[in-house]
């Protein structure tokens, strides 16, 4: 990741994760933040409670506000082969024992307060419905906040 520091030698980007959910089964989360140190202008990453570096201010010397944030996921395999799964290889169902999920999402007006972004405020983007989707469920659903879902089988995605 061009920029990034890297401060924590034993949790890093790209790194593999310890514990997964198992589909129907128990759900296993991981705990992470993207923040602003508005002393340094540095934008931290935090894992389950632990920094594990942060992108430089000065990499976003024009950045005052964000008009879009995202979150959901990604698959990558060269040019002709098959996507693999996303997720539980599962399509957003609003169970969230079956689909990949992002809980209590937030984001933070001009004042600095969090807010839960309405499903006005959202849109989806799904290259190939086939292969994967995005769901976002608002407040509903008593998942304590804001959520999403997204995965997918994968396959002959034409990427």
């Amino acid at each position: 990741m061009d920029g990034f520091v890297q401060i924590n030698q034993y949790n890093f980007i790209g790194s593999r994760v310890p514990n997964v959910s198992i589909y129907g089964g128990t759900a296993v989360e991981s705990v992470f933040s993207i923040s602003l140190d508005r002393k340094t202008q540095n934008w931290w990453l935090n894992i389950l409670g632990h920094d594990i570096g942060y992108y430089p201010g000065k990499l976003f010397s024009n950045l005052t506000s964000a008009e879009k944030v995202g979150w959901g996921g990604r698959t990558v395999t060269p040019p002709g082969n098959y996507s693999p799964q996303m997720g539980s290889e599962y399509f957003p169902d609003n169970n969230f024992v079956h689909a990949c999920y992002f809980r209590l999402i937030s984001i933070q007006d001009q004042e600095r307060t969090d807010f839960g972004p309405t499903k006005q405020m959202t849109n989806a983007f799904v290259d190939n419905s086939d292969c994967f989707n995005a769901e976002h469920y608002g407040d509903e659903g008593g998942y304590g906040g804001n959520s999403l879902q997204f995965g997918g089988p994968g396959g002959n995605c034409g990427n």
